[in-house]
């Protein structure tokens, strides 16, 4: 009788320690957050606001909790109220592999009342930041430039709806044939960018139906190329970041960015649009 009342009481301890141990065990309830169809707001000085945001970084109470392609579903774990911050993210130079934060854009601040279990969706809103210097914010809808050619083959602006970006204003056109195989397009006056490892980015938007490079020119002898961009048959935009380039030594007082082609198909055709320099 002793033994099968030691037995009982052995079976009920057992069972109270693996309850307890179950709910040790028990993820904490979460809420989630969802982030969709961010948009871009510029003044005037900072040109179009077509963005290429892929990626959104995000902070809970200030503690860094991951990054996630738009649209992807971000766990809270955390009842209550919560100060949430959001980071566009960018492919940047174009490579899936090197995602970052963009520097340029500012981080979106809110504060979140949560619920265990519910989704919250988010459409953003970013801007440029403060501290974003517009050297230019190019658009090729109006006469006056701040390239000039430079190559066998003069670029031209276009303004047919069906070539250029979205349809409307002026976008510019370049090509080349055997005879005269290259076309450059050159800033026309130098700029001084700093070094040191200082943020400088171009953006732009392309198509194109062969390879393009992109750089820039110290002192105006010193050709750095950062980039080459590959064909695409759609109107892609792209972050290229030229701190490197201009970083390296030797440094000089004015650069010129370029953007150059060679003959590599029969039918040559690059398209260029909304070329912006920012520098931090």
């Amino acid at each position: 009788m002793r033994g099968n009342f030691l037995y009982l009481v052995f079976v009920i301890s057992l069972s109270i320690f693996f309850s307890c141990k179950k709910d040790d065990l028990k993820a904490p309830l979460a809420s989630f957050l969802v982030v969709k169809n961010p948009t871009l707001k510029t003044t005037n000085s900072q040109g179009n606001n077509h963005h290429k945001i892929t990626d959104i970084w995000y902070y809970v109470d200030g503690e860094f909790k991951g990054v996630f392609p738009l649209g992807s579903v971000m766990p809270i774990v955390k009842n209550d109220k919560a100060e949430i911050t959001l980071f566009a993210g960018i492919k940047n130079n174009g490579i899936t592999a090197t995602r970052v934060p963009y520097v340029f854009y500012d981080a979106l601040k809110f504060t979140q009342n949560l619920e265990s279990g519910k989704t919250y969706t988010i459409l953003p809103e970013f801007e440029y930041t403060s501290s974003a210097v517009f050297a230019y914010a190019q658009n090729f809808d109006s006469p006056g430039s701040q390239f000039m050619s430079a190559g066998d083959s003069a670029y031209m602006m276009i303004t047919d709806p069906s070539k250029t970006f979205g349809g409307i204003g002026g976008s510019i056109f370049m090509s080349m044939n055997d005879v005269k195989p290259t076309s450059k397009m050159l800033q026309t006056v130098p700029y001084y960018l700093p070094s040191g490892g200082v943020p400088i980015y171009l953006e732009l938007n392309y198509k194109c139906n062969q390879s393009v490079q992109i750089g820039v020119i110290g002192g105006g002898v010193d050709e750095r190329p950062a980039i080459t961009l590959n064909p695409t048959s759609d109107w892609n935009k792209i972050y290229i970041q030229l701190t490197s380039v201009v970083s390296a030594q030797p440094t000089y007082a004015g650069y010129q960015v370029f953007i150059k082609a060679k003959k590599e198909v029969e039918k040559p055709e690059i398209y260029i649009d909304n070329v912006k320099l920012i520098i931090q």
